[in-house]
């Protein structure tokens, strides 16, 4: 494969159309009509050679943002845990590194699994006593435990 099927490829993969990836990868479109240009990308879409590498980039680039995602929801259910803990251990006072990274960290996870969580940063800042605060936070971390662990299944993990 030539360096300009290769980049052409490579753009494809990252995401461009095919006549902005036949524009990158360094054909030359002057004295071409858009259509004209459009038409030699789309030829290039159509060979057999190209549409192969084209199909095992996007699996690769796939499989890398699934484990990015994977690994960004292991390091963050971690972060998690260990506010949930601090926060559980607190007597009569309430961390408030603890709180708001626990918040923080279940908000983001339910952003990064879309999960609607029931108790956000409002509700909590409503509650008057200790108590309650972990008592919210018990029941958004059973929550959140389930619907982090129906997500896993999802990606086979």
């Amino acid at each position: 494969m030539t360096p300009k099927r290769r980049r052409f490829v490579r753009e494809v993969v990252a995401g461009a159309n095919p006549l902005e990836a036949y524009e990158l990868a360094g054909y030359k479109t002057d004295g071409m009509s858009r259509k004209a240009a459009a038409n030699e990308a789309y030829k290039l879409m159509n060979d057999p050679d190209i549409s192969r590498e084209i199909d095992k980039g996007t699996e690769a680039a796939m499989a890398e943002a699934t484990w990015c995602r994977a690994r960004a929801i292991e390091l963050l259910e971690a972060v998690n845990g260990k506010c949930y803990a601090v926060l559980m251990d607190g007597g009569n006072a309430i961390d408030r590194d603890a709180l708001n990274g626990f918040m923080a960290t279940a908000q983001t996870l339910n952003e990064l699994c879309n999960v609607k969580s029931e108790v956000d940063e409002d509700k909590v800042a409503r509650f008057q006593t200790p108590e309650k605060i972990r008592e919210a936070a018990r029941r958004a971390q059973l929550t959140a435990d389930a619907s982090f662990e129906a997500f896993s299944c999802s990606l086979g993990h």
